[in-house]
């Protein structure tokens, strides 16, 4: 069409009058085949990458690279030109693109999902961290929406919008069958190696996904938010569930060494310790096969738990310091594998650093000397983790083997102040919330203090002293 009327315009428009405006006859001749011939497309079943093109020809194409290219040598009176497709013609093409969209994530996605859960219970004596499923289901939406995109913004949102419900929808589905794989594999299964794998396989799915997600919201912002946040809740759902079992399998392994911690053998044994260490780094050989985000949830999550159990160990009181020399001995032994647990979770990349000074505070209390230093410590760290409260400060001063009633009421009137307000607590850096001391094991630990001053007093007292030389001597 383009190379016609340019050589009419070369060849025969100066034939004519100009009254006659034969260039513009010419035009309107040409935009009235054009428009028959696409009456006649349009009349008949099309397949979506027609509909895409005839859209796209309507939207961009026929005014931009035809019109728009004859306009540029000779002036177009445009107003004369009906639409080269009517308007009814192109909303029923819209129409078409959405629910053939809407068929896709509402057919087409399900088909993939069961496939993908076959594939779960079949594959589970194979070590697979990847799994097909996202990027299938987004090729098959990145199409569309990348098409209708193309066309124009509105198209695209009103696409953008079908899939998102769609895919929120899908999400959902997706979610359940992964309850229900855990569900499963925790009544029947034997939760192994390639448990794990499937459960990170299956974690790694929500990035590429998640960021889909925010693509669709994005082309539709105002129409789309509470599918992307239902989409968004499904995705959270799969990675704080699977890591909680993933956690629980690394906790069904080191438990039973953090019950050998804080006990007198504890002090000059460092072989459990060292288990926990070991198994941590063991564990986390399969964990790292997990991509980020989630993995940070994952290690994050680890290592506040680790802490949690360890800072337990210390506040069940099995070990009370008799002396000043136990007390440093407890002290160093502390501040040594607080330093090695820094050590460790920085190795694993956790960004939750704020964790890594709790043992060291809980360390100094125990080894400071003077009440008002020790007063100093305790508001850092209450301070540091506002979710203390005065039990388990006391517990602490227990173990440090702190019996004079004035210098604990001084301590603990420290966190007095702090422990009803609610607005200084953070749930993201609550720790101790999720160490309960109950009154029954706070008058233990009390009474076992007791006792074991009262002993340490009595050899103290009794223990047979040893004559001097000069002594010897003089008896001689």
């Amino acid at each position: 069409m383009v190379d016609d009327l340019d050589a009419a315009r070369r060849n025969a428009v100066s034939i004519y009058p100009e009254e006659f405006s034969a260039f513009q006859v010419y035009v309107e001749s040409y935009h009235r085949a054009v428009a028959q011939r696409l009456r006649t497309i349009t009349c008949g079943p099309l397949q979506i990458t027609d509909v895409y093109s005839l859209l796209d020809w309507f939207y961009n194409i026929y005014n931009r690279d035809v019109l728009g290219a004859i306009g540029t040598t000779t002036p177009i009176n445009y107003s004369s030109l009906e639409p080269i497709v009517p308007q009814e013609t192109v909303d029923r093409l819209e129409q078409d693109c959405i629910s053939i969209v809407r068929d896709k994530v509402t057919t087409e996605l399900i088909q993939v999902l069961d496939e993908e859960e076959r594939r779960w219970a079949q594959s589970l004596h194979i070590e697979e961290y990847q799994s097909h499923l996202a990027r299938s289901v987004i090729q098959r939406l990145k199409v569309d929406l990348d098409r209708s995109t193309s066309v124009n913004q509105f198209l695209g949102a009103r696409v953008a919008r079908c899939s998102l419900i769609g895919l929120a929808d899908f999400l959902y589905s997706f979610q359940r069958k992964v309850e229900m794989f855990h569900d499963t594999q925790a009544e029947f299964g034997d939760r192994g190696d390639g448990y794990v794998s499937r459960t990170i396989s299956l974690v790694n799915c929500c990035p590429s996904l998640r960021s889909f997600v925010e693509r669709c919201r994005q082309c539709d912002p105002q129409g789309s938010e509470e599918s992307a946040q239902r989409a968004n809740s499904s995705l959270d759902r799969i990675i704080n569930q699977s890591v909680r079992v993933l956690t629980d399998r690394l906790f069904e392994h080191i438990r039973p060494f953090f019950d050998k911690l804080m006990k007198r053998k504890w002090l000059n044994n460092t072989e459990a310790f060292e288990a926990i260490e070991a198994l941590i780094k063991q564990h986390f050989k399969k964990f790292r096969r997990m991509d980020s985000p989630p993995y940070q949830t994952l290690v994050g999550e680890v290592h506040r738990r680790v802490l949690v159990e360890y800072v337990r160990a210390i506040m069940r009181g099995r070990v009370i310091c008799t002396s000043s020399k136990m007390r440093k001995r407890m002290a160093f032994r502390l501040q040594d594998e607080a330093k090695q647990l820094k050590g460790l979770f920085k190795d694993l990349e956790s960004t939750s650093s704020w964790l890594d000074s709790i043992v060291c505070h809980l360390a100094d209390i125990i080894l400071l000397e003077d009440t008002p230093s020790i007063q100093m410590e305790v508001a850092v760290l209450v301070k540091e983790f506002p979710d203390i409260r005065k039990k388990h400060v006391s517990t602490l001063l227990n173990v440090r083997g702190m019996m004079r009633q004035t210098e604990r009421q001084e301590i603990l009137n420290v966190v007095k102040d702090f422990e009803c307000s609610s607005a200084l607590m953070c749930r993201d850096h609550a720790l101790f919330a999720d160490i309960p001391i109950t009154s029954e094991v706070h008058c233990i630990s009390l009474g076992f203090l007791r006792l074991a001053m009262t002993v340490s007093n009595w050899f103290s007292e009794h223990r047979p002293r040893r004559r001097s030389k000069c002594n010897l001597f003089i008896t001689f």
